[in-house]
């Protein structure tokens, strides 16, 4: 009877101690998880920076319903590690909240910066829906004077040739006091879809998604498809 009476001990004793470990987050256990999947989003929207060496560009930002704010870059959405991206991109995070018609957006090292609509420093960013079609040609302008002399210009183009295929290059140069060097990229291409704040470009031996927003015009704001943000990236129209 001892022997059996010790043999139910144990058995209680074990079961005791896995039920704690799969319960007690410092052990390890079941519950310890982190953030995976991109939480509710509430809003997209594109922001005005300064910066060098242009004067001026444009970042997508994404706001989501528990307070934090995204810019969003070369990965969708639907793909995004959020534990993943906060450790490779804390600087892409904060916290946001809207006081009146104002958007406070406060980053990693708690400095805010405030954003309006209507003045001239924060726009809406809608997603493909279909109602409003892409142009042909789009292009991205980097680069600016760097001192010394020193100028530099990269254009990255893409170019939507029907509904279903793309292709796309870029130029590239840097000017100084003594000397110029420049450089095209070939055009290279293949297929591509796109669906709400997502596009897919496949290359034929491989396939690439994207972020995908479309800019902003008029008052009251609507889409437009003379500006339009691939992976983080503002290309305009060249029609």
């Amino acid at each position: 009877m001892k022997v059996k009476h010790l043999a139910i001990c144990l058995a209680i004793s074990s079961f005791t101690l896995h039920l704690s470990a799969a319960v007690n987050p410092k052990n390890g256990g079941a519950n310890h998880k982190s953030t995976t999947v991109a939480p509710a989003v509430e809003g997209w929207y594109f922001r005005a920076v300064s910066g060098y060496p242009a004067a001026i560009a444009f970042e997508p930002v994404v706001l989501f319903k528990n307070g934090e704010y995204f810019d969003i870059g070369d990965e969708p959405l639907e793909t995004l590690d959020v534990a993943a991206s906060k450790s490779s991109r804390p600087k892409a995070w904060g916290t946001w909240k809207k006081n009146g018609a104002t958007f406070l957006l406060t980053n990693n090292e708690g400095k805010s910066h405030d954003y309006k609509l209507g003045a001239g420093n924060w726009f809406p960013a809608y997603a493909y829906t279909g109602s409003v079609k892409l142009k042909k040609g789009y292009e991205k302008v980097s680069g600016g004077d760097y001192g010394n002399g020193t100028n530099a210009l990269v254009i990255k183009k893409i170019s939507f040739i029907d509904d279903t295929h793309f292709a796309e290059g870029s130029n590239g140069g840097v000017m100084t006091p003594g000397a110029t060097a420049w450089k095209k990229t070939g055009f290279k291409g293949g297929t591509y879809k796109v669906y709400g704040n997502t596009i897919e470009l496949n290359y034929g031996s491989k396939v690439i998604k994207k972020s995908f927003a479309f800019g902003a015009t008029g008052s009251p704001a609507h889409p437009t498809n003379t500006m339009i943000f691939i992976g983080g990236d503002a290309y305009t129209d060249t029609e």
